[in-house]
């Protein structure tokens, strides 16, 4: 991607945090027209960074999949152990809802050279938290990078009908059972084998696959 002016640079970046939350709301088919509003921009805006729903689509899971890298990396670093980053990750991600949008986009996504690589610099980044907790022993061992990202992402799709008080109140409760369901300590044998990534990006991009309607 050539480099953008800082006001183009911006309205790019205002365009994805709309069509972030439109399509966790909404789904694959959020009127672009709403999303361009939500961004502030008017529609031959939104249409000269992203030319069609395919093309924001795969930005918005590329972005998206890079903010969790990110954050699992800062994570790692700011410590004090594995342990309280791994959590201190899942909070994080919860409360900023990323990792949501492959499931719900992933049938509509390609997967460009720019996929890919974003996907590799995120399991990387989850490989190396996930497996530095479980050295600590604050990870039980049959939890694996992509079981984590899957348990998340339930934890990050809105509530239907659900007021944003009692969502937030649900999700917390929800995320602390999840967090000491991963701890070694008097855990029970999970069913069936870790999740595998590989099948999950499979599953997820080929289910349902078709183009998402228009705007």
């Amino acid at each position: 991607m050539r480099e953008l002016r800082a006001d183009a640079r911006r309205n790019r970046e205002r365009i994805l945090r709309a069509a972030h939350l439109a399509f966790l709301n909404q789904g694959a088919d959020a009127p672009l027209d709403q999303i361009a509003t939500g961004a502030g921009v008017g529609n031959a805006t939104l249409y000269r960074h992203f030319p069609d729903r395919a093309d924001l689509i795969g930005a918005v899971v590329v972005d998206n999949m890079a903010q969790v890298s990110a954050l699992a990396a800062e994570a790692l670093a700011a410590g004090p152990s594995a342990g309280q980053a791994l959590a201190a990750f899942a909070r994080r991600v919860v409360e900023r809802r990323v990792v949501a949008m492959l499931p719900i986009l992933g049938a509509h996504v390609e997967q460009t050279a720019e996929f890919r690589q974003a996907r590799h610099h995120l399991l990387a980044a989850l490989d190396t938290l996930t497996e530095a907790a479980r050295a600590e022993g604050a990870l039980r061992s049959d939890v694996s990078a992509a079981d984590l990202v899957m348990f998340l992402t339930v934890l990050t799709r809105p509530l239907p009908s659900v007021s944003h008080d009692l969502d937030d109140a649900v999700r917390a409760r929800l995320l602390a059972t999840l967090l000491n369901g991963l701890r070694p300590g008097g855990a029970t044998p999970l069913p069936g084998a870790p999740l595998d990534a590989d099948l999950i990006t499979a599953d997820l991009t080929t289910a349902n696959r078709g183009p998402a309607a228009q705007a």
